[in-house]
Order: structure tokens, then sequence, then C-alpha cells
């Protein structure tokens, strides 16, 4: 009876699914499902983040925290890896968020609306690197806003 019940608790914990631990790695799934919808990116927001080199920064739950370059073109994610802290890269801007944030936009049934929240109530923030690109931020930022306002 007892072997029984070790194999069937051996077959339970090899069928069900486990959730990944590694951010990284649930992102980099994202990426295919991102790009399928981003003929769907409203226009400021791809002129926000539509052709950009992004250093992204996550804070894990465990503090960790972990590095991203991301290449964008036309708001599609062409380029997308772990570096190292000290990579060096010419990033046209810096998005830094922690992992449960990050994870809240993963499982959203609005990643849109939920990623536009996150940024409004600043668990993300975003720095725009050089003069052209602070300048080409604030001004998608208002523009962002109100479109917002008038229901855009």
């Amino acid at each position: 009876m007892k072997k029984i019940q070790v194999i069937l608790m051996l077959l339970l914990t090899i069928l069900i699914p486990v959730a990944s631990a590694d951010i990284v790695y649930d992102l980099d799934i994202k990426v295919n499902e991102y790009n399928a919808n981003a003929e769907y990116v409203p226009s400021y927001l791809e002129s926000l983040l539509g052709n950009e080199v992004i250093k992204l920064v996550i804070v894990t739950d465990d503090g960790e925290e972990k590095y991203i370059k991301a290449i964008t073109e036309d708001a599609y994610i062409t380029y997308f890896e772990e570096v190292d802290e000290d990579t060096d890269f010419d990033a046209t801007m810096i998005v830094g968020a922690n992992e449960a944030t990050v994870r809240s936009i993963i499982r959203s049934s609005d990643p849109l609306k939920e990623f536009i929240a996150a940024k409004d109530n600043g668990e993300i923030v975003i720095e725009p690197v050089g003069f052209v690109n602070s300048v080409k931020y604030t001004v998608a930022n208002v523009v962002m806003k109100v479109s917002s306002l008038f229901g855009f």
C-alpha cells in the first residue's frame, strides 16, 4: 500500500505543472506573444518604446538584480537576452521594476493597461539616456497622458 502511495505522489509531482522561478525565462517566453500583438500597440506607446535599446533591471523577490538587453524595432522586440551587470552597451533607456510588478503585467488580461498603471504608480521607472531621448520621452509621456484622458 505504501508503494502505491509513493508512486502516486511521484506521478502527481511529475504531472503538476511547475511554475518557473526565473523571471527572465518567463519574460523570454512572452516575447513571441508580445510580438504577435505588437501591431496593436498604440502609436504614442510605440513612439515611447518603438525603436530602443533597453537595459531592463528587475529586482527579484530574493533581492537579486537581473539585467536584460532588449532591442525594439517598430515596437517589435528583435533581441532579448539576459546580460551581466557590467555588460556595456549603448542603451537608449533604462527601465526598472520589481519582479512582482513584472509578473502582474505578464499575468494580466490587459497587460498594456497594467503596464501604464504600474508606470503611473512609480512601480516601473523609465529613464531615457541622453538629451534627445529625454525630450522624446517627455513628449511621448504627455501624448500618452492626453490620450488616456480622452479614452484612447
